[in-house]
């Protein structure tokens, strides 16, 4: 393998005005500069409504009584249990002897609640906790199956239930302690209470705050200064907008919706605002058209050394093609002279 660098060859290429300028007369299409415009623009939404609301303190102590049981955590029982397994499956007779045996237990406790972990120990057929007593830990609703759970939070302390019946067989369950759910003081959820009331205020306060922003942008058109006022927005400003967004563009300019409004004659010619544009779920925007530039082809002057730049690089490019060639054909006829070559990576 031979590399032939058209960088190499830059050096040998010194061109002249006249072949620059030929160049030029022949790429000129390259070197156009699509219509643009220096804009500004505002942004209207949900957040910049939010921003403007103070929160009466009253209402949110209220808002606090109100959602407090949403915020809470959920109350937990520890209780112990016997589980005399039968299979939801199995004989009938199976189920029964172990009902039974359950009924047996129950009455042993009714006499005597204080033996509950040691039946557990020697009669309770549930591995996990069998040799604990029975105990089961504390537990939340949703934790157990259905018939078990309903069972365990209709008891109070240190009360026996009577024998309950699940797909794992027969219980005896026993509630050992509750530990009620715990309840957040103001203060500690004053950062969420603010942030959930002022959502709910934006959201209510947005529709009738859009109206005034899309009637403003309209009837004082020649400017974007009174609704900016009115509602509290920043002006944003642009250069360099063109009729379809530009790569890397975020937010209102990669909006083309908002861009063909920004190029509609009217907007252009009188320099009026565009209407307001929707941008997306409570969001929009409106724009002028502060100086506005059509499409042209850049003056040689501008672009001297853009051409220069790309005559000698062209011009270079074809220079390594030729030697390249030469070389190709020199070894075609005398092969020896290519034994130096490198051999392909």
């Amino acid at each position: 393998v031979a590399l032939f660098k058209a960088a190499d060859q830059e050096s040998k290429v010194v061109p002249t005005d006249s072949e620059l300028q030929a160049y030029y007369q022949e790429h000129s299409p390259t070197f156009q500069l699509p219509e643009q415009a220096s804009i500004e623009y505002v942004v209207f939404d949900i957040d910049s409504v939010r921003a403007g609301i103070t929160l009466n303190e009253d209402d949110l102590r209220t808002y606090y009584k109100e959602n407090l049981s949403r915020h809470m955590g959920k109350e937990e029982r520890r209780a112990s249990h016997i589980l005399i397994a039968a299979a939801k499956d199995a004989p009938a007779v199976e189920r029964e002897k172990a009902k039974a045996l359950a009924s047996q237990l129950l009455e042993q406790l009714s006499k005597n609640p204080k033996d509950f972990p040691a039946l557990a120990k020697k009669h309770s057929q549930d591995p996990g906790s069998a040799a604990q007593g029975g105990d089961l830990g504390f537990f939340a609703r949703g934790a157990m199956v259905k018939p078990f759970e309903e069972a365990a939070f209709g008891l109070t302390k240190g009360a026996i239930s009577d024998v309950v019946e699940t797909d794992f067989g027969y219980h005896l369950i026993q509630l050992v302690d509750v530990k009620a759910a715990r309840e957040p003081s103001f203060e500690e959820l004053r950062p969420k209470l603010e942030a959930e009331l002022k959502q709910q205020q934006a959201q209510r306060k947005y529709a009738e705050a859009a109206e005034t922003f899309a009637n403003t942008v309209y009837e004082q058109a020649e400017s974007l200064q009174p609704v900016a006022d009115k509602l509290k927005l920043k002006i944003h400003t642009a250069k360099g907008v063109t009729r379809t967004p530009q790569p890397g563009a975020s937010g209102a300019l990669a909006s083309p919706k908002l861009l063909d409004a920004l190029f509609a004659t009217d907007t252009l010619q009188n320099r009026r605002n565009t209407e307001a544009v929707e941008l997306g779920a409570n969001q929009m925007a409106a724009a002028r058209v502060v100086e506005h530039q059509s499409a042209r082809t850049q003056p040689f002057d501008e672009v001297k050394d853009q051409v220069r730049q790309r005559y000698v690089a062209a011009k270079a490019a074809e220079l390594a093609r030729k030697e390249g060639e030469a070389k190709r054909d020199a070894w075609a006829e005398k092969p020896e002279l290519a034994k130096g070559l490198a051999a392909p990576i």
